[in-house]
């Protein structure tokens, strides 16, 4: 049978396949199965041989291999490159191709909220994969202003030198918190808060988000995490992570499939089984 892999380890709490499985079905590609494949860094090899391998159609990538698996790929798109992480595999005549849907999942999310960010000023938690993609995608916007807030501080100055010569009219800082307290936007793209950690949260104790920003959380389960409920008492309109989840999986869908996606199904199915997730929990 065809398979499209999810690769990431751990994957206990993806909810993409269920999501791209319906998008198969309500289009008729029935014989295509999509599917994890959670494996360990150290069988690297191994993924990469299930990959190539004749009955593979593509990959999703998440978590920890949006930047590792890159050296191992064919070929990679213009944006992949210049976000510097693949979260889509795209299968053409045996060659693997990386590419990124983040970047249009994060953006669409915003849109489909009426929020347009050109000319913002924008606080990025995180400096992984989905952190590179949110500020690729700010950047060509017209983001005015983007500061990344990380712990690691090189990967922060890594992303920064990959993109400030592709932006060079963007403000860009490092770990500027005090800055946080004028920004627009504030992103949490770490995975701190995911579930079963719902009460963490990324800021720090005595940081307080901006009263009236917009607050994006990219962690999708639990659906309302902590980072959004303190930012709800803040006054903030507050976006969590399943639209970006389902936008970014409906583009993936659509380079491997060169179908349209059925953006409502796949919706519909990722938030039924997140709730079923949430309440075999509890």
């Amino acid at each position: 049978m065809p398979s499209i892999y999810l690769l990431g380890y751990p994957l206990g709490h993806s909810i993409s396949p269920a999501m791209q499985n319906a998008a198969l079905h309500e289009c008729g590609i029935r014989e295509t199965h999509y599917q994890k494949l959670s494996l360990p860094p150290e069988q690297m090899d191994e993924m990469i041989a299930a990959l190539r391998a004749p009955d593979c159609l593509g990959a999703n990538v998440t978590v920890p291999y949006k930047q590792t698996i890159m050296p191992h790929l064919d070929s990679l798109t213009d944006l992949a490159r210049d976000i510097g992480a693949v979260n889509t595999i795209i299968k053409r005549d045996g060659a693997l191709i990386g590419d990124n849907t983040d970047a249009y999942g994060f953006l669409q999310a915003l849109r489909e909220r009426g929020i347009h960010p050109k000319h913002c000023r924008a606080a990025i938690l995180g400096a992984g994969g989905a952190a590179a993609a949110a500020t690729y995608a700010l950047a060509q916007a017209g983001a005015r202003e983007i500061i990344l807030l990380n712990r690691t501080l090189a990967r922060s100055i890594a992303l920064a030198d990959r993109l400030v010569p592709r932006f060079p009219e963007l403000e860009f800082a490092i770990n500027d918190w005090d800055a946080l307290a004028r920004m627009h936007l504030v992103i949490n793209a770490t995975s701190v808060g995911m579930s079963p950690h719902a009460d963490e949260t990324p800021l720090p104790a005595n940081i307080s988000l901006p009263r009236g920003a917009v607050v994006f959380d990219l962690v999708y389960n639990p659906p309302v995490t902590r980072f959004l409920r303190d930012a709800n008492q803040r006054g903030a309109r507050v976006i969590g992570g399943l639209e970006m989840l389902v936008y970014q999986g409906a583009r993936a869908f659509e380079l491997w499939t060169g179908q349209t996606a059925p953006i409502r199904t796949m919706h519909t199915a990722a938030t039924h089984v997140l709730q079923s997730m949430i309440e075999s929990h509890t």
